[in-house]
C-alpha cells in the first residue's frame, strides 16, 4: 500500500498516510495543529522498486565460483569434488557451456 501526504488547507502541515488509492481519493482528515481539513497532495516523485531478476546482468557479473551471489565461506572450503549443482546453477544464471 503506498503512502500519500496529507497537506492542511489552513496551516500547510503535512503527515503521511498509509493508504489505498481508492480511499485516498475522498478522504479527509482533522489537522492535529490548527483543526482544519487536511486532503491528499499531488505527487510528486515516486520510487520504483524492481526485482534482481530485472537486473540479471548485474547479479551474473557478482555470481562467485560457488554460485552464490552474496557473502560465504565458501572459498575457504578445499572442495575435493566438483560442485554438484553447477549445471543447475549455470542454467538458473543463464550461462551456456562452452
Amino acid at each position: 500500500m503506498p503512502i500519500y501526504d496529507f497537506v492542511c488547507n489552513g496551516c500547510h502541515t503535512s503527515r503521511p498516510v498509509l493508504v489505498d488509492y481508492e480511499a485516498k481519493k475522498g478522504l479527509e482528515l482533522t489537522c492535529s495543529q490548527c483543526g482544519g481539513i487536511m486532503k491528499a497532495a499531488e505527487i510528486s516523485m515516486f520510487n520504483v522498486i524492481g526485482s534482481a531478476k530485472s537486473n540479471k546482468t548485474a547479479v551474473q557479473k557478482k555470481v562467485k565460483s560457488c554460485g552464490h551471489t552474496h557473502h560465504c565461506q565458501c572459498a575457504a572450503i578445499k572442495q575435493s569434488k566438483p560442485n554438484p549443482f553447477q549445471k543447475q546453477i549455470d542454467q538458473a544464471l543463464g550461462k551456456t557451456e562452452h
